[in-house]
């Protein structure tokens, strides 16, 4: 009779401890859902959206154009830019960290799934803002605009965030050898 007992104690810890893992395991996936989906609802929505609207409008030209003498601060249109540019960036660092997060988790917790969704989410943005962002970043830098953009850091960060996601690519390539010349000149080094 004490066997049985024993056999069935150790048939339900057994159970407990797969139920255990189990319900763990769906949690950890919900968690890294939720943050891949709060991930691309910061790049979408809010002062992001704002920022990319923006962003979209200086690029294109169809607003933001004035700018100021080279002894002169910048103009109200251009330190809207300015805000713009750096609120982009600042959330494209957001994302980098949160999916770095999950690539962590994925190795202990099997969440790799809500690394491909996140990837699947925020892969054409990253392409377009790459293949865009040495046009704008040039326009933003002409004179009577902000010379010396101070943006290395934060566009590195973007660079290796494309390039995790998408591979590496002629854009982001282009940016961080502008940020080495830069920095060889002097230019943008806080």
């Amino acid at each position: 009779m004490s066997t049985l007992v024993a056999m069935l104690s150790a048939a339900v810890a057994v159970y407990a401890a797969y139920w255990s893992r189990r319900t763990a395991r769906v949690s950890f996936a919900h968690t890294a859902y939720e943050l891949a989906r709060t991930l691309h609802t910061d790049l979408t929505t809010g002062t992001t959206a704002q920022a990319r609207d923006v962003l979209e409008h200086f690029r294109s030209g169809t607003r933001y154009q004035e700018s100021s003498s080279d002894d002169l601060p910048p103009t109200a249109e251009t330190q809207k830019v300015l805000e713009a540019y750096f609120t982009l960036l600042w959330c494209f660092e957001r994302i980098l960290v949160g999916r770095r997060v999950l690539v962590f988790q994925a190795r202990r917790n099997q969440t790799g799934s809500a690394v491909a969704f996140l990837d699947r989410l925020l892969a054409w943005h990253l392409v377009l803002w790459a293949d865009r962002w040495p046009g704008m970043r040039t326009a933003l830098k002409a004179p009577g605009r902000v010379p010396d953009l101070r943006d290395h850091h934060s566009l590195r960060s973007f660079c290796d965030l494309v390039e995790e996601m998408t591979g590496t690519r002629a854009h982001t390539a282009l940016l961080r050898a502008r940020i080495e010349e830069e920095e060889e000149q002097g230019i943008g080094v806080t």
